[in-house]
């Protein structure tokens, strides 16, 4: 049994073993275009051609000098990371990835809002999803090495500005026509008046971050979704594999507080159950439908 850490586990698998597997129909990968090659065909036919995908099962490109199948602890593998599919989110409303950074204020709330906004939808059943699965931030990674980038600057609270000068701002309800009748609507508005060059009395300035933080603020939630999905892995992969064991990762859950140690961003998934000397965590799955 070959002892070896759970990314250079992945790693083996989605670049060396699972590529092996031909696509759909044939061994043999044919027909690669260009970047521009479907711009090209459309030109030539004046239609969209719909062609067939060369990706293999496991959503790869094959490796067409491939002479043998994905070795079956590679299966077992993706098998496991696709299981990922089926965890909850959820994210506490105390969870905070910029405290490092200081405080910057409502500003910095707002950042962190946008920030899990831009990788969220909200389902049809009103629950908040995120846009790209654990199972496919766990392969990425897997193929790019390394984790996902949480390092940003720290950013600067300053007024807003328009050339070079602070901008005023104020808030007016406006009325507009709606289905059922009359809709009231408040909308934010120039709060100067360039008439007697002085602002309104209810007028206001307002703060921005520089620079935004919120892509930092997604970096660190996917650093976290994918640092939890490592050991949630080794813990599904224990005693499956015929000749691999994967082995805890060494990297920190949470590298920018280090070395304070914060409630993550999965606690439907965490318990505080240790699992070994080292109190890591244990996961626990939502409940797989009977087949």
């Amino acid at each position: 049994m070959k002892r070896m850490d759970i990314e250079a586990l992945l790693r083996w698998a989605y670049r060396e073993e699972l590529p092996k597997a031909a696509a759909a129909g044939s061994r043999l990968v044919v027909g690669f275009k260009t970047g521009w090659g479907g711009m090209e065909r459309f030109g030539e036919l004046l239609a969209v051609i719909d062609e067939p995908d060369i990706r293999n099962r496991y959503g790869l490109v094959p490796d067409g000098a491939a002479t043998t199948d994905p070795h079956p602890d590679a299966v077992r593998v993706h098998d496991a990371v696709m299981a990922l599919r089926r965890c909850d989110l959820e994210v506490p409303e105390e969870w905070n990835p910029l405290a490092d950074m200081g405080d910057l204020g409502p500003e910095g709330a707002a950042a962190v809002v946008r920030g899990l906004a831009g990788m969220t939808i909200i389902n049809d059943k009103g629950a908040r999803v995120l846009r790209r699965s654990v199972a496919r931030l766990v392969i990425r990674q897997a193929i790019l090495g390394g984790a996902p980038d949480w390092e940003g600057d720290l950013p600067e609270r300053h007024v807003v500005c328009a050339h070079g000068k602070p901008q005023w701002f104020r808030r007016e309800v406006v009325v507009t026509e709606g289905v059922f009748g009359p809709v009231s609507h408040e909308i934010e508005i120039d709060g100067y008046d360039h008439k007697r060059q002085r602002p309104y009395g209810d007028a206001y300035r307002k703060m921005v971050l520089d620079p935004d933080p919120a892509p930092v603020v997604q970096g660190r939630a996917e650093y976290e979704l994918w640092r939890f999905a490592l050991d949630m892995l080794v813990e599904d992969l224990r005693g499956v594999l015929e000749e691999h064991a994967p082995t805890w990762s060494q990297r920190s859950w949470r590298p920018w507080e280090w070395p304070v140690m914060v409630r993550p961003i999965l606690p439907s998934l965490v318990s505080a159950s240790p699992v070994s000397s080292e109190s890591r965590p244990v996961h626990r799955r939502r409940k797989r439908n009977a087949a």
